[in-house]
């Protein structure tokens, strides 16, 4: 008989079928699975079944066909609703068959294109399609003239030419994407999994249907889940699939509508929507295509598709539009003019018109784009740049004001605690060492083992179960040096610092094991004493490891912190929140609390200036008593003590839920959202009679609802809204909470060793470095002096102020926040003057105008400029601000700079969106943010953006200089035809050689200034403005007016040469365009030659004239070689370019001395002699353009700079 089912979850396939559901249920025995209704609770679990009637191409069987597998592995329930934490999850045999029937959690890519197609799609191209429509041209003029072989020769070449550069370009193109894929996988996001009771971070494309996960703030929800244990008010929100903005809080409990659509569960969260708040163990209940991602995935696709081309891309399109504007006109205007001098249209002609726009095209451009993109994509990847969109890198270049996060870009995220301060001593330490005090602690007052259990308890990071380090068995690594799940660089200090304190009592703090040996009688004296069993269970084993731990190696390698979390559990998280910047952990302490203590305790722990604000008392002599003045004064000087040596200062604190001391041991705790986010229950009741504080009438004998009601954002523990509430309404219904300070943990996160060159550089090249954090405000001072971003000689307001202020009798530290305003008011011209840096709390600019440019907008920006712009205790919303402002035009009277901005949080991700360039943390970056982010530093390190700048000014360096150098060659091919039109002089220039020049001598020297390497100069030149485009006036009056002119002279100074030495005056050519009416009634030529031998000296010519090019491009290259800096100084590294040198010469002497291709390009064979005259030419180029350079080198901001630096 069939068993009972129990439905664990159910999700509508189609709004058709909302009743036929997929599901996974429990069974005790083998059964067809049937469609249910999907409203039924959820009962104990151990087998699954999956229902193989869904309809989809992974589902062929009508019924799930196979043994049953049992999911618990003989430890423990697969998942435990009660606490799913210590759930099993499924086994690695069940994955594996799971992922046999569903596959990999990815969505199917739109169908791509095959390789034939992308490489076809090379002569799709304009460029392209030009020069096959010569190709066609030509033949058709062969088949109309057979004898006219050039033709025929010329066809080939330019299909060869097409060919060629098609398959260079689609193999660099290829080449590039596969390394992009590659370095792409190394930000897959990851996910925390249950797999046989061990956590594991998975690649979220490994997930399968029934994984348990956990979820927190920051991830990208990687499939549509089920909730199944929310915490600290979990929300998500939607906007990805339903344009929503706000959070939408998820539940755990089954809808009371079954029968509506997925997206309106409160318990189902959706693929791809990202966490707003709080944290919750999940269940994947559909991956890959069958989520509602996998069904919109196309219809994004196509609005990602639509994005707006990068800066790049419009740069060469526009490049691409002017020159063949210019071609083309000039082509249509030589080809009117020879039907109206000829008065005939024939092939020849329009042969003729392809020769004059051909001339004019840089066939090689495009190639040298890609190689471009190609070498950047792989020096992206030495530095550890991930970059999604190549062309993306040269906005970079353009940057001209980078707003960075501190922590983990500019230090290095290895935090270790050094100082701690608690009941009124300071204390050192070193935990990497060993966690040992270098003063005595007062371990004989209540208040340091108070902060200890707070430090302990009050986190989320763990470390990773048992895995070997390559070679390195994991049992030897040093607590340190393993890797952890969950939290930042902080909580994994404070984690380490922890580990080894509590390892330090007596017994290595553990209970019921003594030595290798278990003991049910051995005790320890530790303030969170952790027994063995418990240490056991959070021991699991190695992978293919085939024995237990021994009693001896759990007591020394099973992580305390973790086993002391699992004993004195959190029934209620508040998470870290970047508006509030502080934590809740409520505990139930009643393992270890005595007589009259508390049973629960909120342990909180945030920014030291933030938690002691709202503390009301501490513990002085083991007795709870108020703060004093004095210790408001002595917090204030220890606070400032370690936030002015750089440290990130944690303040500690606790509050007793005095509401749940009535309950038992063994009782049961209610739920606490109530509790924290609408309101903190006193144990006291409505007398019969009493209205609450709308009027309403209560109910004798309910509960009271007392302080802080309606924001969840501020709970209980801000005496300061409580004691309004006491105000307002009286002690009767409210009561302001005892927040007890047990005092500080400071930790040290050193600057990256290549941040302060990297800033430097910055600095150099005119680009504001702005810190954007979240550390108090003296903290972020004294890291942002440590790495040069405010400079030795910088001064803030606060440096001013502390100044001042310790000058004043009787003053000291601690009157600071109180006395600020008044000091600054009171401030000389001379004092403000004196003023060069700027380190603004983040709270200020509140007031300050959100979306236009005002006085305190404008006069802090400034800053940025001078010494040093800090902004300190920054939330998203301002950091957002800040970008924006930035970014304001200057007809706005805005700076207009182009902004890039780091970030990793999730609240980051919309600074980054905001920004031209927004740049993620690999490493400790969320998905949401990475998705954002436009640039991905894999290893975090601030210096790799200095290197995307340097190579984004790199790209458009290069392009200019080969642009620059294509073009010049322009003049000399097109004032050929010019002459021949005007003066009628034989045409100087075939079409054929223009196409030797620009498909075959230039190709390759233009391609290699892909690979020029940086100019000395390139980062301490200011920003690339927005005016400096690709192709300027500058640049085309240095190709085309400066540098085309003297190589057109060239070109005709050697062809007038030949002509002279061979017998024919100059003089005697115009008029005579191919010697026509250039013989006399007899029939002898002038000087006696004949017809043939005249068109022999034309074509020496013509070949000294394509010679002379050849030879003045080896100046022009040279030159091209930098746009400021001598020559002499940049030297001649750039090996494909030596080698582009040696290629065109050796191109010209194949051409010209061997005698079967003199035939195919109507060359002839030419004396030494004739390749001299070219060389005065190339070497004036190469000594004008140095002279030119080194006057707007010396005299920047001259007219010749202006009009001459291209």
């Amino acid at each position: 008989s069939k068993a009972t089912v129990s439905v664990l979850y159910w999700y509508p396939l189609q709004e058709e079928r909302a009743h036929s559901t997929r599901m996974v249920v429990a069974a005790d025995l083998q059964v067809d699975v049937e469609y249910l209704q999907p409203a039924m609770e959820v009962k104990d679990l151990h087998k699954w079944k999956v229902d193989g009637r869904f309809a989809g191409k992974v589902y062929p069987q009508e019924r799930f066909i196979g043994d049953e597998i049992d999911l618990s592995e003989g430890r423990g329930d697969y998942i435990n609703l009660e606490k799913v934490e210590e759930s099993q999850g499924l086994s690695a045999a069940m994955r594996t068959k799971m992922t046999e029937i569903y596959g990999e959690n990815k969505l199917t890519p739109p169908a791509q294109k095959t390789k034939l197609e992308k490489f076809i799609d090379q002569f799709r191209g304009f460029f392209s399609l030009l020069l096959l429509a010569g190709c066609f041209l030509c033949f058709i003029a062969y088949a109309a003239d057979p004898g006219a072989q050039e033709n025929l020769f010329l066809g080939i070449v330019l299909a060869a030419v097409v060919t060629i550069t098609a398959i260079f370009t689609y193999q660099q193109e290829e080449s590039s994407a596969e390394m992009m894929e590659k370095f792409k996988a190394m930000g897959e996001c990851k996910t925390t999994v249950k797999i046989g009771g061990i956590e594991r971070k998975l690649d979220s494309n490994l997930l399968v249907p029934g994984d348990i996960i956990n979820l927190r703030l920051g991830s990208k929800i990687p499939a549509d889940c089920r909730v199944l244990k929310p915490s600290g008010g979990f929300a998500v929100i939607e906007a990805s699939l339903t344009g929503e903005p706000n959070p939408i809080k998820k539940v755990a409990e089954i809808s009371e509508k079954p029968d509506e659509p997925a997206l309106r569960q409160k318990n189902i969260i959706m693929s791809g929507t990202d966490i707003s708040i709080g944290e919750a163990w999940c269940m994947v209940v559909a991956t890959g295509d069958q989520n509602v991602m996998g069904r919109n995935y196309l219809s994004m696709l196509l609005a990602r598709n639509m994005k707006e081309d990068s800066p790049l891309k419009k740069e060469i399109d526009r490049f691409v539009k002017i020159i063949s504007a210019i071609a083309i006109f000039l082509g249509v205007a030589f080809f009117f003019i020879n039907i109206y001098k000829s008065g005939t249209v024939d092939v020849d002609t329009a042969v003729f018109t392809i020769g004059i726009i051909v001339a004019n095209v840089p066939e090689g451009l495009l190639a040298t784009v890609t190689v471009s993109l190609a070498l950047t994509a792989s020096r992206m990847k030495d530095v550890m740049v991930l970059v999604k969109n190549l062309e993306a890198v040269e906005t970079l270049g353009s940057t001209s004001v980078i707003c960075s996060d501190k922590t983990g870009t500019l230090t290095m995220n290895k935090m270790t605690a050094v100082k701690a301060f608690v009941g009124g001593q300071m204390l050192t330490t070193h935990p990497i060492e060993s966690a040992s005090w270098s003063e005595k602690p007062p371990s004989d007052d209540p208040i340091y083992e108070e902060l200890m259990k707070c430090a302990t308890l009050c986190g989320n990071a763990k470390f990773k179960a048992p895995e070997d380090v390559g070679a390195q068995p994991w049992e030897t690594l040093p607590w340190f040096e393993r890797e952890h799940l969950d939290g930042d660089a902080s909580e994994r200090a404070l984690l380490v610092f922890n580990e080894q304190r509590l390892q330090s009592y007596n017994n290595s703090g553990v209970t019921g094991v003594k030595n290798n040996e278990v003991d049910a009688t051995a005790t320890t004296d530790s303030f969170l004493p952790v027994d063995y069993k418990t240490m056991e269970a959070h021991l699991p084993r190695k992978p293919k490891m085939d024995h237990d731990w021994s009693p001896g190696e759990v007591r020394e390698h099973s992580s305390r912190v973790s086993s002391a979390r699992s004993i004195y559990s959190s029934v209620y998280k508040l998470p870290f929140d970047s508006k509030n910047k502080w934590m809740v952990h409520v505990c139930d302490m009643r393992k270890v609390s005595k007589k009259g203590e508390d049973k629960f305790v909120g342990w909180i722990k945030g920014g030291s200036d933030v938690v002691f604000d709202f503390c009301t008392h501490t513990i002085r002599n083991g007795q709870l008593d108020e703060l004093t003045p004095a210790d408001r004064s002595e917090f204030a000087e220890s606070n400032a003590e370690l936030a002015s040596n750089g440290l990130r200062v944690f303040a500690f604190a606790k509050v007793s839920i005095d509401s749940l001391n009535h309950l038992g041991n063994d009782d049961e705790v209610p739920s606490m959202d109530d509790y924290f986010q609408n309101a903190m229950m006193k144990t006291d009741t409505w007398a019969a009679g009493d209205v609450n504080e709308e009027g309403k009438a209560m109910e004798a004998g309910s509960q009271k609802p007392t302080t802080v009601g309606g924001k969840p954002q501020v709970p209980l523990v801000v005496p300061s809204i409580a004691a309004s509430r006491v105000e307002k309404y009286g002690d009767k219904h409210y009561f302001v909470p005892k927040v007890v300070f047990l005092g500080l943990i400071a930790l040290q996160d050193p600057p990256r060793p290549a941040v302060p060159r990297a800033v430097e550089i910055c600095r150099q090249a005119s680009i504001g470095v702005v810190m954007v954090t979240g550390d108090q405000p003296q903290t972020a001072a004294a890291i942002a002096r440590d790495i040069g971003i405010i400079t030795k000689q910088g001064k803030t307001e606060d440096d001013v102020v502390i100044q001042k202020l310790l000058s004043e009798p009787g003053k000291s530290r601690a009157d600071f926040k109180n006395e600020r305003e008044r000091i600054l008011s009171q401030l000389k011209s001379e004092e403000k003057d004196s003023i060069t840096a700027m380190a603004v709390e983040a709270s200020r600019i509140v007031a300050w105008d959100p979306k236009k440019m005002d006085k305190n907008w404008e006069h802090t920006l400034a800053f940025t400029w001078k010494e040093g712009l800090v902004f300190a205790r920054t939330s998203p919303t301002q950091k957002l601000l800040i970008v924006s402002h930035f970014k304001i035009k200057e007809e706005e009277g805005g700076p207009e700079k182009i902004v890039a901005v780091t970030g990793d949080g999730v609240n980051d991700a919309q600074a980054v969106t905001a920004a031209d360039i927004g740049i993620c943390m690999g490493i400790a970056g969320t998905d949401v943010t990475k998705e954002a982010a436009d640039m991905i530093l894999m290893n975090d390190n601030f210096a790799s953006i200095v290197d995307g700048v340097l190579e984004g000014r790199l790209i458009f360096d290069n392009l200019k200089k080969s642009i620059a150098y294509t073009l010049s060659s322009n003049i000399p091919e097109i004032t050929p035809f010019l002459m021949n039109v005007i003066l009628e002089i034989p045409l100087p220039l075939t079409t054929v050689l223009i196409l030797c020049i620009d498909l075959g001598t230039d190709m390759v020297p233009a391609i290699s200034l892909a690979y020029e390497t940086k100019e000395k100069d390139i980062m301490r030149r200011e920003p690339r403005k927005k005016d400096d485009n690709l192709v300027t006036e500058r640049l085309i009056s240095f190709s085309y007016f400066q540098i085309g002119v003297i190589q057109a002279l060239a070109g005709f100074y050697c062809y007038m040469v030949v002509f002279y030495t061979e017998g024919i005056p100059p003089y005697k050519l115009p008029g005579h365009n191919s010697f026509q009416g250039y013989y006399d009634d007899a029939g002898f030529p002038y000087g006696g030659f004949t017809i043939n031998e005249s068109m022999r000296i034309l074509a020496k010519a013509q070949t000294a004239f394509w010679v002379s090019i050849v030879i003045v491009q080896w100046g022009d290259i040279l030159i091209c070689k930098t746009r400021k800096l001598s020559l002499f100084e940049q030297g001649m590294k750039n090996d494909p370019l030596n080698f582009g040198l040696f290629f065109e010469t050796a191109l010209a002497c194949v051409l010209v001395y061997i005698p079967g291709l003199r035939a195919v390009f109507g060359i002839e064979r030419l004396r030494f002699i004739y390749w001299l005259p070219a060389f005065p030419f190339s070497i004036l180029i190469v000594t004008y353009d140095e002279l030119r350079k080194w006057l707007v080198r010396n005299y920047p901001g001259s007219w010749l700079d202006r009009k001459s630096y291209w």
